[in-house]
């Protein structure tokens, strides 16, 4: 008899999926299988599944309704915030990343690091949930172990576009994929003329506003920095890579007129990262992945504030410029031979703070451990799962009805730039590349349930 299963919700396809597969594999090896697939598809399908555990990406107002019917439904709620690791400052962190009601809902907290930990800890609602500082599946992919993991692309990409300079951005709050992503967004209805959109909530008006200005510009003055680079180094491909909620038109009318600049938000970033001479961003987590793969990067800093409005982490650990001429001799430096040291002790130190299983076991295994661990919750009354079962039917039609407008976040459009299509023999390929690496001897399953939920079991033999 298999084990309870692992229900693995992903919204970000090229950010999450090969890790959230990766805890996958190490669940079959246990003899876990695992639910693993489009978020709002898993969700939506909740009450379907086996009772197993259930992952939450966050744990914020909006996570309440889904983790209070997973718990109705008799799953155990185990949760982590993706965006836990580069994270606004404590005051505004909580008004927008946590929420006391769905604290309640979880059973078990997952902690990039400690700092992470010490967040959890010190929030006003927080109900002694148990927490394990076991770090991030999407680190363990960035370890020397699995690195070999993206070869094949990494060849594929250095072939097709040389020795690049790779840009990448993360300006979702000021050039969002639909104006009410943005922070704020212009309705001549609205004090000022602008509204407050999605990046704005937890955000006090004056806060935001004084926010929305601090990316703007430096929205500004990253375009500008593309535009000099291409043209400073006019025999070298610029890639430039759009945060999956960005408007990704923006940026291809920006570097129409360059040769040298492409617009590609393909695949997962790490190959991306490998196959680069040099990264350039301006307070982006993708900062931290460069650097624990040990290639150069650089923080384009011309406004200090960062950490008013964010995180000041990203650019900790690379190497500042704050003019447009710093930025352009630190990629010259990168790319003509004379190298970027990308490591320091003091930078990794400091990361060492914010980042739990940057060696020993991986986050995916202790993952799994803690979960066993535990015991496991009772199962529910019938009642209580009849009533479950009925809020997440009600819950499924009101969504889909979301869907009919594809303008919006639920819109099919947006909906396939998050989550393109994928079949079971991609899905089967990658798992079994991570297997091998990972030094898992039980083979993995793949079969497709439903759209965009895929079905990862032990395999025969096992």
């Amino acid at each position: 008899m298999s084990k309870p299963p692992f229900l693995i919700p992903v919204e970000n396809q090229v950010r999450e999926l090969d890790a959230k597969l990766l805890l996958a594999c190490f669940a079959a090896d246990r003899g876990h299988p695992s639910y693993i697939g489009y978020k709002a598809a898993i969700d939506g399908h909740i009450n379907s599944f086996p009772r197993g555990t259930y992952f939450a990406k966050s744990v914020t107002e909006r996570s309440v309704k889904i983790l209070r019917i997973a718990h109705m439904l008799g799953h155990r709620n185990v949760a982590w915030d993706e965006e836990a690791l580069v994270h606004y400052p404590p005051e505004i962190y909580y008004k927008r990343r946590l929420s006391a009601d769905a604290l309640v809902e979880t059973d078990q907290l997952l902690a990039w690091g400690q700092d992470n930990k010490t967040l959890f800890e010190d929030h006003y609602g927080f109900p002694g949930t148990p927490i394990k500082v076991v770090g991030n599946p999407r680190i363990d992919l960035l370890r020397p172990e699995f690195q070999p993991f993206y070869d094949d692309e990494v060849s594929a990409l250095r072939e097709r576009f040389g020795d690049y300079i790779l840009f990448n951005t993360n300006f979702g709050s000021v050039n969002g994929f639909y104006p009410e992503l943005n922070v704020c967004y212009e309705n001549a209805d609205a004090p000022d003329g602008l509204e407050l959109g999605r990046s704005a909530i937890g955000l006090s008006r004056d806060y935001a506003l004084a926010m929305f200005e601090f990316r703007k510009n430096n929205f500004e003055t990253m375009k500008d920095l593309v535009s000099n680079v291409a043209r400073s180094f006019p025999d070298k491909t610029i890639v430039l890579r759009p945060h999956p909620a960005e408007n990704r038109d923006v940026w291809r009318e920006h570097v129409a007129a360059f040769d040298n600049v492409e617009v590609n938000a393909e695949g997962n970033v790490v190959p991306w990262l490998l196959a680069a001479s040099v990264l350039i961003h301006n307070a982006c987590t993708t900062a931290i992945e460069s650097y624990i793969l040990d290639r150069p990067v650089v923080a384009y800093v011309p406004e200090p504030g960062a950490g008013l409005y964010g995180s000041d982490l990203p650019n900790v650990i690379s190497h500042i410029a704050t003019t447009r001429q710093d930025a352009i001799d630190l990629i010259g430096q990168a790319t003509n031979g004379a190298g970027l040291p990308a490591r320091d002790a003091g930078r990794s130190t400091v990361l060492g703070e914010f980042l739990e299983a940057l060696d020993g076991p991986f986050a995916a295994e202790r993952i799994v451990g803690s979960i066993e661990e535990a015991p496991a919750p009772p199962a529910p009354a019938i009642v209580r799962r009849a009533l479950g079962d009925v809020h997440a039917r009600k819950r499924r039609f009101n969504k889909w009805l979301q869907t009919r407008n594809d303008s919006g976040r639920y819109g099919r459009t947006f909906k396939r730039q998050r989550f393109p299509d994928l079949s079971p023999a991609v899905l089967k390929a990658k798992a079994d590349r991570l297997c091998r690496l990972a030094g898992l001897e039980t083979p993995v399953q793949i079969a497709e349930v439903r759209t965009d939920i895929f079905e990862v079991t032990p395999g025969a033999g096992t």
